[in-house]
């Protein structure tokens, strides 16, 4: 699976969303396999007994927010020692209008509306075993501009696939004319 393929499935998640299958949908997003899903479904792998509550181990403690404040639940679990017990990589609040998560690894943290979530494919990226950008202090249009052309050469290499180290090396040297062309 590549970015592109992931953006889009983000864009699809929110045009059919459910909040029955939404954790679910969105870890399919990112390529976790569909028996995983099912077994968490089942009850299988959700090592949570809890009502509304996910947790599976090393990867994620999803939690709804009914009739209580998303940030103050987030601030809750991270300090409680049943959402840390199995290490999962991220914790996940939401009550279906905002979505907030913390990655346990980075600390990083996401507080958006849940209909933007396809702008912030990035931060699941490590379901996926692609690891996040690390960006300095940058300019956003050169965050923006290498972002576009990760998408461009996923699209090159799905309608034009290269099979010898020639043509791999021919396809980069063509990214970097187009990269770095001046007028």
């Amino acid at each position: 699976m590549n970015i592109a393929q992931i953006e889009n499935n983000l864009q699809q998640l929110i045009k059919s969303f459910k909040k029955e299958t939404f954790i679910y949908d969105l870890l399919l997003t990112y390529d976790t396999p569909k028996s995983n899903i099912t077994r968490l479904q089942k009850g299988g792998l959700n090592l949570s007994k809890i009502a509304d509550e996910i947790s599976c181990k090393k990867k994620l403690f999803f939690k709804t927010a009914i009739g209580e404040n998303p940030h103050d639940l987030l601030e809750k679990i991270k300090k409680s020692d049943r959402a840390t017990k199995h290490s999962p990589r991220f914790i996940i609040v939401t009550n279906y209008k905002r979505l907030l998560a913390v990655d346990t690894k980075t600390a990083d943290t996401l507080d958006i509306p849940i209909i933007e979530i396809a702008k912030h494919f990035d931060f699941f990226l490590p379901w996926a075993g692609m690891k996040k950008a690390q960006h300095q202090i940058e300019n956003p249009a050169d965050v923006k501009a290498v972002e576009k052309m990760a998408k461009l050469y996923d699209e090159i290499k799905k309608d034009n696939p290269t099979t010898t180290k020639k043509e791999v090396h021919n396809l980069n040297v063509f990214l970097s004319r187009l990269l770095f062309f001046k007028q």
